[in-house]
């Protein structure tokens, strides 16, 4: 983490090949960094949140878990039966018919993660979008987007201790999953 200096300047030094610059109430800056030298980063305020579920019947959520997110019913996507840990439930949301059965995974609880994407998904993206909602309490939700160089893709919705996303899609199978990811809403009361 750097701060910047009074002109907004700052310095950072990465092996990767690609870094996201992120600050909480303002969208997301991917940068890739094969070449050294001053690039200029441009965050703009959050403009976005998602909405309130008006019926939640009408949409698939966890149970027995912190989650907020309910996931949409979609035409071609098959929803599993909730699957429970110890510290966390889950729930694979299948395109179908699907040869490579591409899946978005929900998954919510105390131990299970950030809701950022993995470096290695962000790293092998040749194109990549994010952007940030606010949950009903205010805080950032990420929604993160990639394309890989063999045309596989992948997204993640998520935040602290919750988040649904797929990977390794085609690009038919991305769209179908994206129609649910696109549909999330909040549930009032996790």
């Amino acid at each position: 983490m750097s701060k910047t200096n009074e002109e907004g300047r700052f310095e950072v030094l990465t092996r990767a090949p690609a870094v996201v610059f992120r600050k909480s109430g303002f969208t997301s800056w991917y940068q890739r960094v094969e070449q050294a030298g001053p690039i200029e980063v441009r965050l703009e305020p959050v403009r976005q949140s998602l909405a309130a579920c008006a019926s939640p019947a009408r949409c698939t959520a966890l149970r027995g878990f912190p989650s907020s997110f309910c996931l949409p019913r979609v035409r071609g996507v098959k929803a599993s039966k909730q699957g429970n840990d110890s510290d966390y439930g889950q729930r694979l949301f299948t395109a179908s018919p699907s040869r490579s059965r591409a899946a978005i995974q929900h998954a919510a609880g105390s131990m299970w993660g950030s809701g950022l994407p993995l470096d290695t998904d962000v790293w092998s993206s040749v194109e990549y979008r994010e952007t940030v909602s606010l949950d009903l309490h205010h805080l950032p939700i990420y929604d993160s987007r990639g394309r890989t160089a063999d045309g596989k893709r992948w997204r993640l919705a998520g935040h602290a201790f919750e988040s649904a996303g797929y990977r390794g899609a085609s690009l038919e199978e991305a769209r179908l999953l994206d129609q649910v990811l696109d549909g999330i809403c909040l549930l009032k009361e996790p």
